[in-house]
């Protein structure tokens, strides 16, 4: 098998995202596992302001990198060093990232296999105070030269790299080399211990920072190939950045069901609010059936879109939904179709204006209002309540969902030889729920699709929910 060429590199920048900023130099020495066979060093004009405080760090300036090539300019000598070798750097996604994105830019789809000598040291040279490159050198005897400029701290990591390549007793470098390794995939800053922890089973995985603080929730059907999947894909936005750089903890629940896994995340989002889990607008309902009086006094109800502020008596997924309550409605109590409003229904609203020119007179008032009041509550009136039971995340148990009085009321998990007299007296205040419109339909559309799983306690049957 042929030995492996690494190409080590180093760039400076003007900020921390290759989304937003540029490459200032960079600096790539060709390793062929005995010696330096080739190298290239040049700055780079990033066509943009450097910051003042990057300035200060790198000591390079505008004026310096003025009359410098941009990086379209040595794209094709820099994806040539680099092509066909490993990507060897320091924080091997930061270097990457950068380079990946600017090749991209100038018309070279690139990729590597890659090699994080901080990970790598952590590994080989366990226990060091500090993995920074800088106080790593130190206590390794490396000398930098010229510490934050590319070419500089490039030497620095090509010595660092062969000691680790003289130190590697079991092969780490060749294992991490390997195929689809997890090594490459996960930041500096997580350990992989983190992942080989992780079940390949259905549930919740969280995220947390560095102070324990969960800042995102999610739910697979295989939690570590889920959880992995974050940490691949090209993506260099800052918001996925940050993303991953705030992530230090990885906690995890098993649920043994998909229905669970998604009942769970729902909660557990409600609950924590996590900074980067989206609202779950796009789970809540879009329309809804309001109730009002108009100027002569008479109750109307109508569909409208859901919006701020605006609290319905009743709930929609879609307007057909919502047209076939409120002609059901209509034709049980009587209601005056004048008085109905559809949202954006041609048949419905032309029905209802036909109507309107056959009829002069309005009924009474308070007649008809009581007809309104006996609609509005019959959509309340007849509460159900049924239990969901699955299987559980081990053979001996099983999962169930409580659905109590048309909400999600609780999830948890019983012995398989447990009988159910009253499940009021199974569930603690750790299995109850933080239940919204979403996961009361999930509730419901899983116990029509599987009633063979369903046990009914009370009101009328699954396919009238």
């Amino acid at each position: 098998m042929k030995s492996p060429i690494f190409a080590i590199v180093d760039i400076e920048t003007t900020g921390g995202f290759a989304s937003a900023s540029q490459i200032t130099e960079i600096a790539i020495y060709i390793f062929d596992g005995k010696k330096i066979v080739d190298q290239y060093t040049t700055l780079i004009n990033p066509e943009q302001p450097i910051p003042f405080h990057i300035q200060a760090l790198t000591g390079i300036t505008d004026e310096m990198v003025k009359d410098a090539p941009i990086f379209s300019d040595v794209a094709e000598d820099i994806y040539h060093m680099l092509n066909n070798r490993v990507f060897v750097a320091h924080n091997v996604h930061f270097d990457y990232s950068f380079i990946q994105a600017s090749l991209k830019n100038s018309g070279y789809d690139w990729k590597a296999s890659r090699l994080c000598t901080v990970r790598l040291s952590r590994k080989i040279f366990p226990n060091q105070p500090s993995y920074s490159l800088g106080k790593l050198c130190q206590s390794l005897g490396i000398e930098i030269r010229d510490r934050h400029r590319a070419q500089g701290d490039a030497e620095a990591t090509v010595i660092l790299f062969q000691k680790l390549f003289i130190a590697d007793h079991d092969q780490l470098i060749d294992k991490t080399l390997q195929v689809k390794s997890k090594e490459q995939r996960l930041p500096t800053h997580i350990p992989a211990e983190l992942i080989n922890k992780l079940p390949i089973t259905a549930g919740v995985y969280l995220f947390k920072n560095a102070i324990g603080k969960i800042i995102y929730v999610g739910k697979a059907n295989n939690i570590k190939k889920r959880v992995i999947s974050h940490f691949t894909g090209n993506n260099t936005g800052q918001r996925r950045q940050s993303f991953i750089n705030e992530i230090f903890e990885i906690d995890f629940e098993e649920t043994g069901t998909e229905l669970m896994a998604l009942l769970k995340e729902c909660h557990l989002i409600k609950k924590n609010w996590p900074i980067y889990n989206r609202a779950l607008k796009k789970y809540e309902p879009k329309y809804g059936l309001l109730d009002y009086e108009d100027q002569n006094g008479f109750v109307r109800l109508t569909i409208c879109q859901i919006k701020k502020n605006v609290r319905p008596i009743h709930y929609f997924n879609t307007v057909h939904e919502s047209t076939q309550l409120l002609l059901k409605l209509q034709k049980e109590f009587d209601l005056d179709l004048r008085f109905c409003g559809f949202f954006n229904n041609p048949h419905a609203v032309r029905e209802s204006r036909e109507i309107s020119t056959l009829q002069t007179e309005y009924p009474n008032v308070d007649e008809y209002n009581e007809k309104v009041t006996r609609a509005i509550e019959s959509l309340t009136e007849h509460t159900k309540s049924f239990l969901i039971l699955d299987k559980g995340r081990v053979s001996s148990e099983k999962s169930y969902v409580y659905y109590k009085d048309n909400k999600v009321h609780a999830i948890g998990f019983i012995d398989n030889d447990l009988e159910i007299q009253d499940i009021e007296e199974i569930i603690g205040q750790e299995n109850l729920v933080l239940n919204n419109f979403y996961m009361n339909n999930l509730a419901i559309n899983y116990a029509n699709q599987y009633p063979n799983k369903v046990i009914v306690l009370k009101g009328m049957t699954l396919e009238e929910c």
